[in-house]
């Protein structure tokens, strides 16, 4: 049994680890307060134009945010069914190939950025599909892929197959046992999988980079052009707001844990 000294050095270095990571971040909530028109930090007084430039449409920032909803969104649920579809068929299969379609699969964690995106680019320009929507979620659902194959698989692993087995046994059909057994218990799986596609979705920039100019502009691809065209305090502001989006979620997440089954 830990003494007690050692587990509030153990709490005290966890929190000091999570300031160091967390407080340089929260930068971004002062400059965006700032009232000049370059990155600094409030002079004057606090200003909120920088966040009211964000709902302006002529500044663009709400149509990319409804633009990387809207892929992030799609290639999500493509990802995470294509995804769940492979990990399941694999999970019942034997033999070799599971093992080499798997590595196929991973292969988008494995390959540098860049180099995955010069062959994606060479290749939609043969497709005429560089800055489509239709490329882009193309894209990202290859980029997806292996962290939904990854999450149901590990779910999956703590599933019984001859729970599987005992089922058909007694007469039940394929989709019954998908739907009384199979799905229940990778359900948390599914879940993440969805969310670990949409995260990967939503911040992904070095292809999107390459396959899009300007029909297709997501917010990393804003975010990125307004750093190189100009250094707006809209940056600090977007970054407010995304940071604040996801306190929220963590909070909503942490009541959720609270409250009783």
């Amino acid at each position: 049994m830990r003494s007690r000294p050692v587990l509030v050095l153990g709490k005290a270095g966890a929190w000091l680890l999570l300031a160091f990571l967390f407080v340089p971040v929260l930068v971004v909530v002062p400059v965006a307060l700032t009232d000049q028109d370059y990155l600094s930090l409030p002079q004057h007084g606090i200003s909120f134009s920088h966040f009211a430039a964000l709902l302006v449409p002529g500044n663009g920032w709400l149509a990319s945010i409804g633009t990387s909803l809207a892929i992030a969104a799609v290639a999500s649920l493509v990802a995470t069914a294509a995804g769940a579809a492979y990990a399941m068929g694999v999970w019942t299969m034997k033999g070799w190939w599971p093992s080499l379609t798997r590595l196929v699969l991973l292969a988008p964690m494995i390959v540098p950025p860049i180099v995955y995106a010069v062959g994606i680019f060479r290749l939609w320009a043969r497709l005429d599909l560089l800055d489509t929507p239709t490329g882009v979620v193309l894209v990202h659902v290859v980029l997806c892929l292996p962290f939904t194959v990854l999450a149901v698989g590990a779910s999956l692993s703590n599933l019984d197959p001859a729970i599987v087995r005992a089922a058909r046994s007694l007469g039940a059909r394929p989709p019954t046992v998908f739907r009384r057994i199979v799905l229940p218990n990778i359900r948390l799986g599914v879940a993440a999988a969805a969310l670990f596609a949409f995260v990967t979705s939503w911040d992904e920039i070095t292809v999107t980079l390459f396959i899009t100019s300007r029909h297709v502009v997501t917010l990393p691809r804003r975010i990125w052009t307004s750093i190189t065209d100009s250094v707006d305090p809209a940056l600090a502001a977007i970054a407010s707001v995304l940071l604040l989006a996801t306190v929220l979620a963590l909070a909503l997440r942490l009541v959720r844990r609270g409250q009783p089954a």
